[in-house]
């Protein structure tokens, strides 16, 4: 996963959240996945890294690696499916999703469902000017409700409660 500052805003007051622009390919780097052979809990990570710009990262080889069982696949395609509840290369389904407020909750990874959790339990959103592309000014109207706010932080509970009990 990407490990520069920017992944975690700055948070002094639990009811204050900074948007600054964090954009779905930032989480790019792990997908947590539902493995095709015993149906645990998978990492999809890159084969290898290196430098490179953005597009020779998103492109280059990923290796699917089962936390239960071991199976083991490397994919090295030219096309990738972004923005959905499954992972970008492999497309199986995301580990971390459950149904909420009549909607599908998806994460790719922790650092990505911490986002979602900060920037729902906050009352007050805010945003830089990079936060007008960021993949939060992007998500669906019952998110950014607070009417589901307490709803959708059970949500995340339950998705941590499940995955604490998986322990990888």
């Amino acid at each position: 996963m990407n490990t520069d500052n920017k992944m975690m805003p700055e948070r002094s007051d639990r009811n204050r959240f900074l948007d600054e622009g964090l954009r779905l390919d930032d989480f790019r780097d792990e997908f947590l996945v539902v493995c095709p052979k015993c149906r645990g809990m998978a990492r999809v990570i890159p084969a290898e890294t290196g430098p490179g710009n953005l597009n020779v990262q998103m492109f280059s080889p990923r290796k699917l690696v089962c936390l239960g069982c071991v199976h083991r696949e490397t994919w090295t395609g030219k096309q990738i499916l972004t923005g959905s509840n499954v992972d970008w290369y492999f497309r199986l389904p995301l580990w971390l999703q459950v149904s909420c407020c009549g909607e599908l909750l998806w994460a790719y990874n922790f650092a990505h469902l911490d986002i979602i959790e900060q920037y729902v339990s906050a009352k007050l959103r805010e945003r830089t000017k990079k936060g007008r592309n960021s993949f939060l000014s992007k998500m669906p109207a019952w998110l950014k409700l607070a009417k589901n706010r307490a709803e959708i932080l059970k949500a995340i509970g339950k998705l941590r409660t499940a995955v604490e009990r998986k322990a990888f």
